[in-house]
């Protein structure tokens, strides 16, 4: 019986523990209300952008 307490306790800790950050970063505690803190988004191609533009014309017609 203690055998299988020690085991839930270890599984519980090795749960636990996996969800703690690897990277040692610090996150951002207090968020601006509707303001995006994240990286900014790489801007697309013209090619990108065309192709967009051609698979949304088809969205409107049905």
């Amino acid at each position: 019986m203690a055998v299988i307490r020690a085991a839930v306790l270890a599984f519980g800790a090795v749960v636990l523990l996996a969800g703690c950050q690897e990277d040692g970063t610090p996150r951002p505690v207090h968020l601006d209300k509707g303001v995006y803190q994240g990286a900014a988004d790489t801007p697309l191609s013209a090619e990108q952008v065309r192709a967009l533009q051609q698979r949304t014309a088809y969205q409107g017609v049905r």
